[in-house]
């Protein structure tokens, strides 16, 4: 057991002073958003920010209207654009749920015919087992299309 003096002059040896912790990631200053007076969502549809005072003072009549007329056809054909890729979508999904249906009516057809077969060839509880499966997942899939 080393005496008291011995642990004094180990402490002393490994308090040395530190000085202050360095930093190594920057700091990045605040993202300020440009001033305007128009919603975020407009500026972005007709990919402009805000125009300057001076620059509308400097303009003619026959420009302004000029440049209204071009910010309202890129407005119409956004919009338009956006309009077209929903159509298409909804008809994308409207054909995937048909063809789905079309492929579980086949198949749940296949599958009573295949449980009336078996039934009537002597293997009444596998096909009745087989159709109490087939109408159970039919009933849950009807029941799972009521409630989206």
């Amino acid at each position: 057991m080393p005496e008291d003096g011995e642990d004094k002059k180990e402490n002393k040896q490994t308090d040395l002073p530190l000085g202050d912790p360095v930093n190594a990631e920057p700091v990045l200053p605040p993202v300020v958003p440009p001033a305007t007076k128009t919603p975020f969502q407009f500026n972005q549809q007709i990919n402009i920010q805000q125009i300057p005072t001076r620059a509308w003072e400097k303009l003619s009549a026959d420009q302004i209207v000029d440049l209204t007329k071009t910010i309202m056809q890129q407005i119409e054909k956004s919009d338009e654009r956006q309009f077209n890729l929903s159509l298409e979508q909804a008809k994308s999904s409207a054909r995937t749920q048909r063809t789905a249906m079309i492929i579980g009516g086949v198949v749940a057809l296949v599958g009573f015919s295949a449980a009336t077969y078996l039934a009537t060839q002597g293997h009444q509880v596998i096909g009745g087992m087989l159709a109490t499966f087939l109408a159970t997942v039919i009933a849950v899939t009807i029941g799972n299309r009521g409630f989206q």
